[in-house]
């Protein structure tokens, strides 16, 4: 297993040396329309005052931004490697937007759109996306949701009337909510007998009592039994606003020619006046850890562990050092807890991207929740001490090595992550929408490879200890009552590698 790692760091290292950022090149630039409908100022950087690496450089000329005539912000990246093209429709705000009592509403509006509009049935739309291989689609997350098309550029004139009739006169007839909504109870009694999903379902819960993000974007059981069309509707009348939308389109398109099309399509969609929703205040969470046992009889003697903290939103200078940390103590997880110890099939630690930010330390599947913590502990105790899994373990003494020396691997395999993260233009679009979110500059996920090439040991040292060894964290133990019993909530109250 160590040697299938080494192998795996030593071939990210040369794809980067070899010049891997050419996969993300770009057409020819199609220039600045007008004044950009976003504040420029990227967290944590400046544009023009600092050097930029050669992807920075080349991404910047392929932006064109342009705002409608009822204040709708486009953002337009050309991109002319492929015949695809994509276009989204971002709604600000996610399910944070919604009331908890009223989760789930806006992933069941945006599905129900998508089944007819006034001009399109739901039988001429899946009939023209069979015949063009092309796809409509939808969304929703915490921070934002998205309704989007992507369609080959030679369909590009007969998808968009659709996609647009979507958005602007969508049909929402009583069958097509009756279909959406069934398809969203299936969904989440999906999740709720799946073990893994469940416990995730039960670990945001916990993370998220009180806070905005409570409200689900899938539902619950209880709201989506609640739901009913004319909440769909009201939910249109008052979020499909140009105040609280934007729209991201990659692919090699002509923007003036884009900006036509979407002036006589979206450019009907009213405008309040009103400011869109408001930024959602950072998860907080305080005291020793803690731990909350969930008997799902099904797993039939498998446990499933999951601890969630409170973590860096992706602006803050915190971020990069955090996630290449966990992405060490990952390493060392698998290392300690599944090779040494045998104890789980696959662990795992990880940040994530929201503007109201966290993190999981996970184990899917052991059968011994209740000793794994010990594991877990030691392989922290490990990455406490300033020590990470070696590049080449069988160079080393003890298979150890300082954090310092193992630290350009781990940024080399985030950094290869980060441009196959940006395979497809419909990637590329939602890393654009993400910065949006995240900074209000849409630009700003350029700027994340040199932000990781410039962490040091020291802060990711400093930014585990503050956040993971010094943090609060909620875990779940989800199984059998038998793999439950021998889990002590002493255990979870911190780590013994803790200060």
């Amino acid at each position: 297993m160590k040697t299938a790692r080494i192998a795996i760091r030593l071939v990210a290292a040369t794809i980067l040396a070899g010049g891997f950022l050419l996969s993300c090149a770009t057409g020819g630039a199609p220039g600045t329309a007008e004044a950009a409908p976003f504040p420029l100022a990227a967290a944590g950087a400046s544009f023009g005052a600092q050097g930029l690496s050669a992807f920075a450089k080349e991404n910047l000329a392929s932006f064109a931004t342009f705002t409608l005539s009822n204040g709708l912000p486009v953002i337009v990246k050309r991109n002319s490697s492929n015949s695809v093209e994509h276009i989204s429709l971002v709604f600000r705000g996610g399910s944070a937007a919604s009331r908890p009592e009223s989760a789930g509403i806006e992933a069941l509006s945006l599905k129900t759109m998508a089944r007819g509009s006034a001009k399109y049935s739901y039988e001429d739309i899946q009939a023209l996306l069979d015949e063009t291989s092309s796809a409509i689609g939808s969304a929703s997350s915490l921070d934002y949701s998205s309704y989007s098309l992507t369609t080959l550029d030679k369909y590009f004139e007969r998808l968009f009337p659709v996609w647009v009739d979507n958005l602007v006169e969508p049909a929402f007839k009583e069958a097509d909510f009756d279909q959406a909504l069934s398809q969203a109870k299936l969904a989440l009694q999906t999740k709720e007998q799946d073990p893994w999903a469940k416990t995730g379902l039960e670990t945001n819960r916990i993370l998220f009592a009180g806070h905005p993000y409570a409200s689900s974007p899938d539902g619950t059981e209880g709201t989506l039994a609640a739901a009913k069309l004319e909440d769909v509707k009201a939910w249109y009348a008052s979020r499909v606003r140009a105040d609280a939308l934007f729209v991201v389109a990659v692919g090699d398109f002509d923007p003036a020619a884009l900006r036509g099309r979407l002036e006589s399509g979206l450019g009907r969609l009213p405008s309040s006046g009103a400011a869109g929703p408001g930024s959602v205040s950072p998860l907080s969470r305080s005291g020793p850890g803690s731990i909350v046992k969930v008997e799902f009889p099904q797993s039939k003697g498998m446990g499933y562990l999951r601890g969630d903290f409170a973590a860096p939103a992706p602006r803050e200078s915190d971020y990069m050092p955090l996630s290449l940390g966990l992405k060490l103590l990952s390493d060392l997880l698998f290392d300690v807890v599944r090779d040494k110890h045998g104890a789980v099939y696959s662990p795992g630690a990880y940040i994530r991207g929201f503007n109201a930010n966290y993190g999981s330390i996970t184990l899917f599947k052991t059968k011994i929740p209740g000793k794994a913590k010990a594991y877990i502990d030691e392989a922290m105790a490990l990455l406490h001490s300033g020590k990470a899994v070696a590049i080449d373990p069988e160079a080393s003494t003890d298979g150890y090595a300082p954090v310092a020396e193992v630290l350009e691997s781990a940024k080399a395999q985030y950094i290869n992550g980060l441009y196959e993260s940006q395979a497809t233009n419909a990637a590329i679009a939602g890393r654009i929408a993400g910065s949006v979110i995240n900074t209000g500059d849409y630009r700003s996920y350029l700027l994340d490879v040199d932000r990781i090439r410039a962490v040091t040991a020291g802060q990711v040292l400093a930014a585990i200890d503050k956040y993971v060894l010094k943090g609060s964290i909620a875990w779940v133990a989800l199984g059998s009552s038998e793999v439950l019993d021998p889990v002590q909530a002493g255990d979870f109250q911190g780590f013994t590698a803790a200060p």
